[in-house]
């Protein structure tokens, strides 16, 4: 939705929570909890009658009043539309923004001219901006809190993956690596060769193809938009890849449930301490394989040595950031400080082997730490240090405002959230609330274009698709990780060395409609029915991974770009308006009008030349696919 754009005309604007000021002489305000809309600038909450003539003379033309329910022009529970003024593509007000002044001298002022003018609701932002979209089952949140809220109550509740449970999903990786070690025992002795590999390594690449279904299900259906939107932000940020090697497929998903989730409502040295210190982790940056030089380990090895992914990683991209003033001898210092680290396939969590920690002591940003007998205790203590550091603090910071809001970030709120964060001691909801408390979370929407995964579950959400859509067969349980049996009268050999593959595209292409009648009947006999529709999950991961945004799968530590600009492409606008199509065809229940669907997937976010299109589309499919397509679904 077209927004306020520019300071030319913030500078006219005045917020108030419970008021709207007329004491300016000139400008625009709103305010909540009011009944009247006045054009000539005069506000009135008792519901006396709408005076457009000021307006009217201002303008040579009389606007357009469109009113749903009230007198005249109350607002009460509804909305009061004001269209086709010169200049200006829309003005809505609504019954969350419920009061608005204009004062006329305004109207003539060429810079507001200049300007397009279109307010939502909070409900509506806050589903769009803060949230993966609206869904027709789902109330809308009004307020900061309700926001807030959703933190602890959502940590509470089991995610959707890995579908068999956190629990579970540790013996299935205990599972996996007894089965490999068996394996290797047997290729020893000859009595097994790749082909048991290879279907080791396909069961745990079916598993993890479920788990990709289960996490867009998890953030399509799930009530909880903001918990969703803030664990994809810390996914992000603490990136872990499951291409890293065939556990990592096992290992990725249990990371985000096991410690993203639970810990983005905490503290943030909590939630670092934890995913620094989780196996996914640590083999994604290497740190099982550091071994300090003058270690027992390292100096019966010529080729040892501490590797500084890690340390790298954990400065510059967890913490720090970049260009913040540490040097290449505090990410030295601080990963000779984290060897020691490794990971313990049988307890499934980070392992300490003191012959590989690298004695001695270390200075990393001007603290010194002296090697401790404890495991963990000096990786812990650096880590709590550079969470509180005040550069940590200002860059996530920023991060936050730059995902949520704008990627030109306001210096001022970032200090505000700065200051909360210091008040808080790392408290993250005291951050996210001085983001949310500042005007710019709720201006100018649309500013932010959807990432391919934003995109796509929110067209799952307006479309109204279910677990059972999304997860069809991928829902069932699946036992334990046990011996791969082949069957030793097998002669498709290609099928047998295929290695696992992720998702593939070209898989879900149906036979077009139409293509039988065009074979000669000899062919038309013989020919194979269309495989099988894959669950809509696994079509979404299909078409979110060509976007460019595979689930759990970025290709390097710095994560997917969170810049609008990386992703607004031809191309990417092409694939969307495919995938419209295909929901469409596939969800569609024939009833659905495409005039109503637009109000429910984008409310008074849309915009009248949406709304427009929409209507006068050739058929209902198409108005369907124009409302999923249209540019302010694509952006919040």
């Amino acid at each position: 939705m077209v927004g306020l754009h520019s300071q030319n005309f913030l500078k006219y604007m005045d917020i108030r929570r419970n008021s709207c000021r007329e004491d300016t002489g000139k400008g625009l305000a709103w305010g909540r909890r009011y009944e009247a809309f006045y054009p000539d600038g005069n506000l009135n909450a008792n519901g006396a009658p709408c005076q457009a003539s000021n307006l009217t003379k201002k303008l040579g033309y009389r606007p357009r009043f469109h009113r749903n329910k009230g007198g005249s022009c109350g607002l009460n529970s509804e909305a009061l539309v004001i269209g086709a003024i010169p200049k200006m593509t829309g003005l809505t007000v609504t019954r969350t923004v419920t009061a608005m002044c204009i004062h006329t001298n305004l109207l003539t002022d060429p810079e507001f001219n200049k300007e397009v003018i279109l307010l939502i609701s909070h409900s509506t932002l806050a589903a769009i901006r803060y949230g993966y979209g609206l869904r027709h089952d789902e109330t809308g949140f009004e307020d900061i809190d309700s926001l807030l809220a959703q933190l602890p109550e959502a940590a509470n509740q089991a995610a959707a993956f890995p579908l068999e449970g956190i629990e579970a999903r540790r013996q299935a990786i205990a599972e996996y690596f007894g089965v490999r070690k068996t394996i290797e025992q047997l290729k020893k002795a000859g009595k097994a060769d790749g082909d048991v590999n290879t279907a080791l390594n396909k069961d745990v690449a079916e598993r993890f193809n479920a788990d990709v279904s289960a996490r867009i299900a998890q953030a399509t259906l799930s009530p909880f938009g903001f918990h969703e939107r803030m664990a994809t932000f810390w996914l992000n940020h603490f990136t872990v890849s499951a291409d890293k090697n065939i556990e990592s497929k096992l290992l990725v998903p249990l990371f985000e449930a096991e410690v993203i989730r639970p810990h983005l409502g905490g503290h943030f040295a909590a939630l670092l301490k934890e995913v620094s210190l989780h196996p996914a982790m640590v083999v994604f940056l290497d740190q099982a394989e550091s071994i300090g030089p003058n270690s027992k380990v390292g100096l019966k090895r010529k080729n040892g040595g501490s590797n500084e992914n890690f340390a790298r990683e954990v400065m510059e991209l967890h913490t720090l950031g970049v260009g913040t003033g540490y040097t290449q001898t505090d990410v030295r210092q601080l990963s000779l400080l984290l060897t020691g680290i490794t990971f313990d396939r049988i307890a499934v969590a980070a392992g300490y082997d003191v012959n590989r920690a690298e004695p001695g002591s270390f200075t990393v940003l001007g603290r010194t730490y002296s090697r401790s007998p404890e495991p963990f205790l000096n990786a812990v203590a650096a880590l709590e240090d550079l969470a509180r550091d005040e550069r940590t603090m200002r860059h996530i910071s920023r991060q936050l405002y730059a995902h949520f809001i704008s990627e030109k970030t306001d210096d001022k709120v970032v200090e505000n959230m700065v200051a909360a964060w210091k008040q808080g001691d790392g408290y993250l909801p005291d951050v996210y609330r001085a983001m949310l408390q500042s005007r710019e979370a709720w201006e100018e929407p649309g500013q932010k274009f959807k990432l391919p995964f934003d995109y796509i579950v929110s067209t799952l959400r307006a479309a109204g698709a279910t677990k059972d859509t999304i997860m069809g067969d991928d829902s069932k349980p699946r036992g334990p990780i046990q011996m791969p049996v082949i069957d030793a009268a097998q002669t498709d050999k290609t099928a047998n060395a295929m290695a696992p593959q992720m998702m593939d595209a070209k898989a879900t292409t149906a036979v077009k409609q139409g293509d039988a009648e065009k074979m000669s009947p000899e062919m038309s006999a013989t020919a194979k029915p269309p495989p099988p529709r894959q669950p809509l999950g696994r079509q979404a991961a299909n078409v979110i991974a060509t976007l460019g945004q595979p689930i759990w799968r970025p290709s390097d530590a710095a994560g997917f770009s969170d810049k609008s600009d990386h992703w607004f492409s031809a191309s990417q606008l092409s694939q969307r308006i495919q995938w419209a199509r295909r929901l469409v065809n596939q969800l569609d229940t024939a009833t659905a009008d495409p005039r109503q669907f637009v109000q429910l997937a984008l409310a008074d976010n849309a915009r009248e030349d949406t709304i427009h299109l929409v209507s006068q589309a050739p058929n209902r499919k198409s108005g369907l696919v124009m409302a999923l397509v249209s540019p302010e679904f694509n952006r919040r």
